[in-house]
């Protein structure tokens, strides 16, 4: 006869909220691995749920539609994207002002070279001729983008984020970095890109500091 194991070494049975809180975290991750790799037109619930390794009637209880499986695994990842960010960046905040200019582009540069940019780029795309996928969107990326300048006015502090014009350099990085992120789907070599953004690194850095100045000078 075999003796039943003792309880202290048994693993604690999970609730029904953790069980339902794991599939809806395989069924985002498994949702931008299908638009990253498959694209949005290509990617189906079946199979992403194929990819999650969880049931049809799991992924539907939890996303009843395309539009709102891929919409919650955007933001989700936005969200995770964002928090990471948060920490890498902790650190910048013990620096003087205009040393943190750099390490703050460098940041908006990475975030449009991962998996985020790529899922939301087959958002857009799709939205394009879906004019309730393109309000749901709109809808999205308004409050991700919230949350960015939120994020990067944050981090840049008093020091940096009460300058003339930060809000309007950050606007204008934002903008340029979504333009290089949309080349490189045709054009891989990343070298041109890099060399250009370095140079406006330091035309933004240099703005700001004469920016500095102005203020100072007219404190006097």
């Amino acid at each position: 006869m075999t003796l039943a194991e003792p309880p202290s070494r048994r693993p604690p049975r999970r609730t029904q909220e953790e069980r339902s809180s794991t599939t809806r975290a395989a069924l985002l991750d498994a949702t931008i691995e299908s638009l990253i790799d498959v694209g949005y037109a290509r990617t189906t619930t079946t199979g992403v749920a194929e990819r999650a390794g969880v049931s049809r009637g799991a992924q539907l209880h939890h996303f009843p539609t395309k539009a709102e499986l891929v919409l919650a695994a955007v933001a989700h990842l936005a969200g995770r994207s964002g928090e990471a960010m948060r920490k890498r960046a902790a650190v910048l905040a013990r620096r003087e002002a205009t040393s943190r200019v750099e390490p703050l582009l460098d940041l908006i540069w990475e975030s449009f070279s991962g998996p985020l940019f790529a899922a939301a780029l087959e958002l857009w795309v799709a939205a394009r001729t879906d004019p309730e996928l393109h309000r749901r969107v709109y809808e999205l990326e308004r409050a991700v983008g919230r949350a960015m300048a939120e994020l990067w006015e944050e981090l840049g502090g008093a020091g940096l984020a009460t300058r003339p014009r930060f809000e309007q350099l950050l606007e204008l990085t934002l903008h340029m970095v979504r333009g290089m992120a949309v080349q490189k789907i045709l054009r891989r070599d990343d070298n041109e890109r890099r060399r250009l953004f370095r140079t406006w690194k330091e035309l933004v850095r240099q703005l700001l500091e004469q920016e500095h100045e102005r203020g100072d000078e007219r404190a006097d």
